[in-house]
């Protein structure tokens, strides 16, 4: 017999790009041969074709056209098969202890074929995977095993996904949500309307008792939200011209308008002086929706988003967190403005409260403005970032932490592993984050991917208190990262947006138990959205590794 043809289907699990797999279908091989054969031996000791993943030996074994000229060889993916640049396979046909023969059962001697390109079929098959954005509620595996929703994955796997309160995110027609307590939040770009990935994020208070505009009547002026306040320049006047909802945030419509004295022509104050208490060097962050609803920006060339400090008398001190942002006419949505002290802005030792206003200037006193901002869910935290919105109606209102953990069970491998992922964090530079991490539940034994107090992205090993990372690029805030790490008892590479950082550290953590992800032992929270996570029971090639972050 001679193989005449070696006719390969090109169905043969293709990776969608980002896109996480199931158990894998078989993969099929179809040889043409030049006459019709007999194939024995099966089960036990099917004919084979070697396949080669990742330098891993599999087999594509016999599996259907014994009596004709077309043979189908299968390959069963084994979970932690991972080869995104595609496998390889070896001529000839192993026997393996089997037959091919001819149908007057003369064994058929020429078993080779030549080898096709197979760089189009890959594999990907972690034991564990979430891919949050596959469709609105995500799609989950767990060895092999598909889930739909996460909480059935997370009941599979013995995890669970906790936070004790209420929480607002974007969903994908950009409309602000609340999510009942103990719902994850699947979050979507209010800009752009696509998905972001669930969102994890620590536990932030917004000390703006009344961002929900209770209190406010239309009018001329009408009233102010409850708590609220304005400070205005001789010759200026205000109106309350509207409240209500824009893609679900609550707002309010300010009209300013007259002719100003001086060039301090306004300030819009959310609550009053002595409400937020503060210590000195203490960061807050405030941060508000913002437009110019209607109206001329002529004689208002930009607006002045203040963070001010005050003494324990109630008295301005003086020092400014300050940010001067020109006001949009775009969807509420998509008009965010925010500002962040730092730990010197603040830091009189007098410190005692501390105050967010906008401060409205003009570019010249006696010139005439009009104007009327929209101002929607405004919001001051102490951190070092904005965070979602806390919604508030009389008091200062806590949005409890978000915390997904699985043990490890089935799918997990302490002696050479590899997890890789998609996310993007608000947190500032210096500040320490996890996508994930598998610890003991301490931070002595643990492997994790992180953004470093030292800014940058890394992969950490803890081997019974001795710390090793693997440094990978400088973290932007906002950016998105496409990261992996693998490792064993004698190296642990990282990879990052398709660049690798190898490295040799040592040692394996011992006694690992559980995977948190995006924080760490109640702390180190993301404060941001992962898209996707996998985790391999294999130490992967340094080539597969960079692949995943392709």
């Amino acid at each position: 017999m001679k193989i005449k043809a070696s006719a390969f289907l090109t169905l043969l699990l293709l990776t969608v790009a980002d896109e996480v797999k199931a158990a894998p279908a078989n993969v099929d091989f179809t040889i043409t041969t030049s006459e019709a054969v007999n194939v024995t031996g099966c089960p036990a000791n099917c004919p084979r074709i070697t396949v080669t993943v990742d330098g891993q030996t599999r087999y594509a074994e016999y599996s259907a056209g014994t009596g004709s000229s077309s043979l189908t060889f299968s390959y069963a993916p084994t979970i932690g098969d991972l080869d995104l640049d595609g496998v390889t396979l070896t001529s000839p046909i192993d026997l393996n202890g089997g037959t091919i023969t001819d149908l007057n059962g003369n064994p058929e001697t020429d078993l080779t074929f030549t080898v096709p390109d197979t760089s189009g079929i890959k594999i990907d098959y972690p034991s564990l995977s979430m891919d949050v954005v596959y469709d609105a509620d995500g799609r989950y595996t767990l060895n092999g095993t598909v889930y739909n929703d996460l909480f059935s994955f997370l009941g599979a796997a013995g995890g669970s996904y906790t936070r004790a309160s209420t929480a607002t995110y974007f969903d994908s027609t950009g409309t602000l949500q609340t999510a009942a307590a103990n719902q994850p939040r699947f979050d979507h770009n209010p800009v752009t309307l696509q998905p972001k990935g669930i969102i994890i994020e620590e536990s932030r208070t917004n000390y703006i008792r009344n961002n929900t505009m209770q209190g406010a009547i239309v009018g001329t002026p009408g009233t102010l939200p409850t708590g609220w306040s304005v400070s205005l320049a001789a010759g200026i006047s205000y109106d309350v011209s509207g409240i209500g909802q824009e893609d679900g945030i609550d707002y309010i419509d300010i009209r300013l308008y007259g002719t100003p004295s001086t060039t301090n022509a306004a300030t819009i104050i959310f609550s009053p002086t002595m409400d937020t208490s503060a210590s000195p060097n203490e960061i807050f962050t405030h941060s508000s929706y913002f437009k110019r609803q209607a109206g001329t920006a002529t004689n208002v060339p930009y607006v002045v988003n203040r963070i001010g400090n005050y003494n324990s008398g109630g008295f301005s001190i003086g020092q400014l967190a300050s940010s001067a942002p020109v006001p949009s006419t775009l969807p509420l949505r998509r008009t965010s403005i925010g500002v962040t002290s730092s730990a010197a802005t603040f830091s009189s030792t007098s410190t005692a409260y501390v105050r967010p206003f906008i401060f409205v200037p003009v570019s010249a006193a006696g010139v005439p403005i009009d104007i009327t901002f929209r101002i929607g869910t405004p919001q001051l935290e102490r951190g070092g970032n904005r965070t979602s919105r806390i919604l508030t109606s009389g008091s200062a209102v806590t949005r409890d932490a978000d915390a997904i953990t699985i043990p490890v069970g089935g799918w997990f491998l302490a002696s050479a592993q590899t997890l890789a992922g998609q996310y993007s964090s608000g947190a500032p530079s210096g500040y320490s984050t996890r996508l994930a991490s598998l610890n003991d539940g301490t931070s002595n034994n643990a492997y994790q991917i992180a953004n470093a107090a030292s800014g940058t992205i890394f992969s950490q090993k803890a081997v019974s208190g001795v710390i090793s990372n693997s440094s990978g690029p400088a973290y932007v805030s906002g950016a998105s990262y496409k990261v992996a790490s693998s490792m064993d008892a004698s190296s642990s590479p990282f990879a990052a947006n398709n660049t690798l950082y190898n490295n040799s550290n040592g040692g394996i953590p011992s006694g690992l138990t559980r995977l948190q992800v995006g924080y760490q032992s109640n702390s180190s929270f993301l404060n941001g959205n992962i898209e996707n996570l996998k985790y391999y029971p294999t130490r992967v090639s340094n080539t597969q590794l960079q692949l995943l972050t392709q």
